[in-house]
């Protein structure tokens, strides 16, 4: 699966506007890196790869809040819910801004939640759609907030700055000694910059990294090691997060977003391998029984077209072996003069029996082996006998246009017989 992560700029979203990014082969390393328009972002290939984007630090805002019992995220009232919770922490008027919760809300416990300018993000999710770069998902460049701490320290050397993710929120900051002071606001500074306890505390962090340019001199700094994260490395990694900033985001139209975004993550390879397998093992079985069944009917009309032969092997060519069946057998029957059932004074004698002594029809009609009865009046009692007489007799009863259309039955006893012929 290809994944390209997409950096959202802060600014306001223009035509001119140029994203960096990342593009992954496998979701796991980076394959190239760069910096286009939205345009001239590379396409992704193939329907199960990912286009996701990150929101910079700069851009959100977390804040912790704790949801009542029965507010779920599609409640109508959420947004309610929201203005009330974050009434004091929020620096802007909630009605601007868009606040993004968390996959799975629990009652009564403090949660993380990220508040961002609504119409920056909008802005951001459906240009990148013009453009022909629809996202599946938005997610944070860092964060949720968590404990314990962790610290990165990214940028040039000149202007060295510091992200802390704690369980007090998401910080970007320069890496000085006031970045000291501020994550150990009891630590007092020496003239060398920092006191030993203050050393000693970052010491304890259980996870600090920095940029390959800073690793050296923050390790050197600290006096311990320090992790090497690049920062496209870094993108992969928030890409696969479970946050997405866009849920319940307004003015987000015709967005393609991947609702199934989560069964193309790669720890998910194996179960869609099985699931492909699975599929073409019932595949191959419907085929397979398609086949079995397309034998059986050939086979069977193989037998009729034999009996058929045996039957009749003057017939040089069968097309339709019942239809052509049921010719010979009325030619048969007309060449040895053997009164047939669609003969008009077999008909006539079969209904003189069957109708009720005083009744009879007005008018006879005859043609196509079929015998029209007008003018006979029967009530729905005697119709019903008559016909079940009839159909005992080989023959059927039904009205036509108000008359009684007597014909045979649709296949004569002889053709029966044919067919059940071994």
């Amino acid at each position: 699966m290809t994944l390209l992560v997409i950096s959202l700029p802060l600014e306001p979203m223009s035509a001119s506007t140029e994203f960096d990014y990342v593009l992954s082969d496998d979701g796991l390393r980076v394959s190239s890196a760069g910096r286009a328009r939205a345009d001239a972002l590379p396409r992704l290939p193939h329907s199960g790869d990912q286009r996701v984007a990150l929101a910079p630090v700069r851009a959100l805002s977390w804040h912790r809040v704790s949801f009542p019992e029965g507010v779920s995220a599609g409640s109508s009232r959420m947004r309610a819910v929201l203005e009330g919770l974050l009434e004091d922490q929020l620096l802007d008027a909630i009605d601007r801004l868009h606040v993004a919760l968390p996959l799975r809300l629990q009652a009564g416990l403090p949660q993380w939640v990220a508040s961002c300018d609504r119409r920056w993000l909008a802005m951001a999710v459906q240009g990148l759609e013009a453009a022909g770069q629809p996202l599946a998902r938005v997610v944070p460049e860092w964060g949720p907030p968590a404990a314990p701490w962790r610290l990165h320290v990214r940028g040039t050397v000149d202007a060295p700055q510091a992200v802390v993710c704690s369980d007090k929120g998401v910080s970007l900051l320069p890496w000085d000694a006031q970045a000291q002071a501020w994550l150990l606001p009891s630590a007092t500074n020496d003239a060398a910059g920092v006191t030993p306890a203050a050393r000693d505390a970052l010491q304890a962090l259980p996870e600090i990294s920095a940029d390959p340019s800073l690793q050296a001199s923050v390790s050197q700094w600290l006096g311990r090691p320090v992790q090497v994260l690049a920062e496209g490395e870094h993108w992969l990694r928030a890409a696969v997060s479970p946050w997405d900033l866009t849920r319940g985001l307004q003015m987000r139209k015709r967005m393609q977003r991947g609702r199934l975004a989560w069964w193309q993550a790669p720890r998910w390879r194996a179960a869609q391998r099985a699931a492909a397998l699975l599929a073409g093992v019932n595949l191959l079985g419907l085929n397979a029984w398609a086949w079995v069944d397309q034998q059986q009917l050939q086979a069977g009309q193989a037998r009729l077209t034999q009996v058929f032969s045996r039957s009749f092997p003057k017939v040089p060519v069968i097309i339709d072996a019942p239809l052509q069946m049921a010719a010979e057998v009325r030619r048969l029957e007309q060449a040895s003069a053997i009164p047939s059932a669609t003969d008009l004074d077999v008909m006539l004698g079969v209904l003189s029996r069957a109708l009720p002594a005083d009744r009879s029809p007005r008018s006879l009609d005859y043609g196509d082996a079929k015998l029209r009865l007008k003018g006979l009046s029967l009530t729905d009692a005697e119709t019903a006998a008559l016909s079940a007489e009839l159909r005992a007799r080989g023959y059927s009863l039904t009205p036509d246009a108000g008359t009684l259309l007597l014909q045979a039955a649709p296949e004569p006893a002889a053709l029966a017989a044919l067919k059940g012929t071994p």
